[in-house]
């Protein structure tokens, strides 16, 4: 009999309020030193599915929920063929693909976050690598047991009791622009160093994430219309549980907090100086743990898991729909990412960037290169413009890659 497993509780709502410009799925990618081989990757995806076989989990539909079912799926390898973000060639939650030197992982939301995503992608690089070049690695990549990796942890840790956190009930300022026709995402990303980042972090005496969330609050009330300015800028950013929780847990784990900001006109400075308090405010302990709880313990009301997926489906599409109407767009910051030494003179740098209806940006590193990433359906580039502008007027070395002008980023 095949293992099945509930869907977690962040991943509910992703079935639901997928739709044709948002796939609800994202992309994180490494570019290597040298061209990649496709038997080498298979050889290593084979073994990464082995250590992580709830990848190998389908998306079923059941009379009161969605559900996950493991699957004989068969570790298959593709060259670069489709846009980014779009279908995969497989009824599989994950594709892997790759152009040149660059390795892409692809995962549907429903399975996992970002989080748990780059788990799978660093050991599927570490098994590449060590077969390629006969590498030696005595470094742990994944610490988890297959039992601990496919754990429901929104389930171990809710407490059963709803708490007070921190909510904002105005209406958030929307970006509204025209849509390319035939339905493309259009990614732009900036490369820089993080070093040259950081001193300007600590230049406005702030954290780097503080620093760019309020770059991307000035560039986006610039792009403003005067008469918009009346609605907050409102920045979502994802938080990852398993820094507050004892987590090991590839699936779904994370909650977002709002950024809150009424642009009009500020400099940087004064707009850093907000987002730094919203930053300590949100992100205090006790306000994720409750939010955490309360998102958790929802699903145990009796009544609600009596009323049938369909029903669900249209509550759940319209719940996100409302929500959206409290939020701009989202930053996602995977943060810091580590691989041991004897990988780093093969890999050059990692990248992520997520499908949207809309715009959103997402941010990772390593060593010493930050990627920026934005994907965007509108056809203006204003916002970012705006914001690699900013930080090359703040004298931040930046290289482009964007899919602008063609169908897939073959950057």
């Amino acid at each position: 009999m095949s293992k099945w497993y509930r869907l977690d509780n962040a991943a509910k709502i992703f079935p639901p309020s997928k739709n044709k410009y948002d796939a609800k799925i994202f992309r994180f990618s490494v570019s290597l030193k040298e061209n990649v081989d496709k038997k080498i990757l298979e050889t290593a995806l084979d073994k990464t599915l082995s250590e992580f076989p709830i990848f190998k989990s389908v998306l079923k539909r059941g009379f009161f929920w969605y559900y996950l079912e493991e699957a004989n799926i068969k570790a298959q390898v593709f060259e670069e063929h489709n846009r980014p973000c779009s279908s995969f060639n497989t009824n599989a939650l994950f594709e892997v693909t790759y152009f040149k030197k660059r390795i892409n992982l692809e995962v549907n939301h429903a399975l996992t976050d970002g989080t748990g995503t780059l788990m799978f992608l660093k050991s599927l690089v570490a098994y590449y690598l060590d077969i390629k070049y006969n590498l030696k690695n005595t470094e742990i990549i994944n610490p988890a047991s297959t039992k601990e990796s496919s754990l429901d942890s929104f389930k171990k840790y809710k407490t059963g009791k709803i708490r007070k956190t921190l909510s904002s009930s105005k209406l958030a300022y929307q970006i509204k622009d025209e849509r390319y026709a035939e339905n493309k995402l259009k990614i732009i990303e900036g490369l820089a160093p993080v070093s040259s980042l950081l001193k300007l972090a600590k230049k406005y005496n702030c954290t780097l994430t503080v620093y760019l969330t309020s770059v991307l609050i000035k560039s986006i009330g610039e792009a403003m219309d005067i008469k918009d300015r009346r609605k907050p800028i409102v920045i979502a950013i994802p938080v990852n549980l398993r820094n507050y929780y004892p987590s090991y847990t590839v699936r779904n784990f994370f909650n977002a907090v709002n950024i809150s900001y009424k642009y009009n006109g500020e400099d940087i400075e004064d707009i850093i100086a907000v987002v730094k308090e919203e930053f300590a405010k949100n992100l205090e302990e006790e306000n994720i743990k409750n939010k955490m709880n309360n998102m958790a313990i929802l699903e145990d009301i009796f009544i609600l898991r009596l009323i049938p997926i369909f029903i669900k489906d249209f509550i759940l599409k319209y719940a996100y729909k409302f929500t959206d109407n409290y939020q701009t767009m989202t930053l996602s910051n995977i943060g810091i990412i580590k691989m041991p030494e004897s990988y780093q003179k093969y890999i050059d740098y990692f990248d992520v960037f997520i499908s949207t209806s809309t715009i959103q940006l997402c941010m990772c590193s390593y060593l010493d290169k930050m990627v920026l990433s934005f994907t965007s359906q509108f056809e203006s580039s204003e916002i970012e413009k705006n914001f690699f502008r900013y930080l090359a007027s703040e004298e931040i070395d930046i290289t482009i890659n964007t899919n602008k002008t063609g169908g897939s980023k073959n950057a």
